[in-house]
């Protein structure tokens, strides 16, 4: 939240690594990129592409950790942080952006199946951690963080929620340590079991948007299934099932927030808190608000044709628009690896990271299950 503060104060302190960043995507699509579709291995051609599934996007992310974690030690460098803070604002103007692949007509047409998944599973998960943390005795707070992060989008949802169940920042920390975890394996093995499943596009969008726990690893793994963007592509699917998912975080912070102070027994503290309005209006990712605002000026025409399955193809400035996408998100997924600190992981030990397994391996799975029996009546937009 705060890399999005002041981007005009932090942006000269920012060019080191923003400079890195792009440099290093402008060398990933421009030669490693059409170097690995060409080059011969195991006597096939593009075999790293064709049998690892290997973009620009798996790579920027691969690279982003390796800078990290190889490369500098653990730790960003001060003259690079701000910049790797701002990739951060590149990962949420790409979402917005991403608003130009819809209209308020063809999300309609998602119909009740898809609310009914992504509500029930929000609803499920939330259940599933409050009782199963509860069995393993953690902190009544920790678990109410952990309630949301597995349900609805990871890192916003954990700090959506930390002020209303006075969870501490190590709370957060543990939460956050074990969602990207978890997300980083899935963001890695998706694209994989969806190949070898052969999954449409519409089917591996619905599941990850489903079932993967952070919304930036939901980008990641749409885009690394298939890197296009376009109307019926996996980011557009998975991208706005998972905003579907974001909306519901006031409703979720609400939910725990009351099931926190409904069973918490008094302390005798009378520190001051913080209204439960006040803190929907400040967590609530704004990005969703944002997105939100594009699909409305895509409804109205803002932009020419969108390009929708079955009319006009789209408008020379909806292609402008999603070619920027592409790299703006290249851009940003660089940052995201860079942000994975291969010691905070290992630091998640113990019953938060039980507990975060197995509720998200039983959310991972059950997911891709329900898009299966259900594939029939998903629906294309």
């Amino acid at each position: 939240m705060n890399g999005d503060v002041g981007f005009f104060r932090k942006l000269p302190s920012a060019l080191p690594g923003l400079a890195l960043i792009v440099l290093t995507m402008v060398v990933i699509r421009n030669w490693i990129e059409p170097w690995m579709t060409t080059a011969v291995i195991f006597g096939t051609k593009g075999w790293l592409v064709k049998v690892t599934h290997l973009n620009y996007i798996l790579l920027g992310i691969i690279m982003g950790m390796l800078y990290r974690n190889v490369v500098f030690g653990g730790k960003m460098p001060d003259v690079l942080s701000d910049g790797f803070k701002l990739s951060r604002l590149m990962i949420k103007t790409g979402i917005i952006l991403l608003g130009s692949l819809y209209t308020f007509n063809a999300i309609v047409q998602l119909g009740s199946m898809a609310i009914f998944l992504i509500g029930g599973f929000v609803i499920l998960t939330i259940i599933m951690v409050l009782w199963f943390g509860t069995l393993l005795g953690l902190d009544r707070s920790m678990i109410g963080v952990m309630a949301n992060a597995l349900s609805i989008c990871g890192v916003t949802a954990a700090v959506a929620t930390s002020p209303g169940v006075e969870a501490k920042a190590s709370h957060v920390a543990y939460a956050i340590a074990t969602i990207l975890g978890f997300g980083i394996l899935t963001m890695f093995i998706s694209p994989f079991i969806g190949h070898a499943l052969e999954l449409t596009d519409l089917q591996y969008g619905a599941w990850i948007g489903t079932g993967i726990l952070n919304s930036g690893q939901v980008l990641a793994a749409a885009l690394a299934f298939n890197p296009n963007v376009a109307p019926g592509t996996a980011v557009s699917v998975a991208e706005i099932w998972n905003i579907m998912r974001v909306i519901s975080i006031p409703f979720a912070v609400f939910a725990v927030t009351v099931w926190y102070w409904a069973g918490k027994t008094e302390s005798g503290e009378g520190g001051k808190r913080k209204g439960l309005g006040t803190l929907l209006v400040e967590k609530f990712p704004v990005f969703v608000l944002g997105f939100l605002g594009m699909v409305f000026l895509t409804s109205m025409g803002a932009f020419g044709d969108v390009g929708l399955k079955g009319g006009p193809a789209a408008s020379e400035t909806i292609k402008m628009m999603r070619l920027w996408m592409t790299w703006i998100f290249g851009f940003g997924l660089v940052g995201l690896g860079g942000y994975i600190d291969f010691k905070e992981l290992r630091q998640a030990g113990g019953a938060p990271l039980k507990l975060g397994l197995i509720v998200g391996v039983t959310k991972y799975v059950l997911a891709l299950v329900v898009v299966f029996l259900i594939k029939d009546y998903l629906v294309a937009i």
